[in-house]
């Protein structure tokens, strides 16, 4: 019985998703510019 539609909140799980790639793609660029920096 796996009737789990995730047609409940897809905008809402996305728009997490994409805040969470932003999120971890500006630490990597701070820690890159660190690293540059030093």
């Amino acid at each position: 019985m796996e009737e789990k539609n995730p047609n409940n909140q897809p905008v809402e799980l996305n728009r997490t998703s994409l805040y969470i790639g932003l999120l971890l793609i500006f630490v990597v660029a701070l820690l890159f510019s660190s690293y540059f920096f030093n």
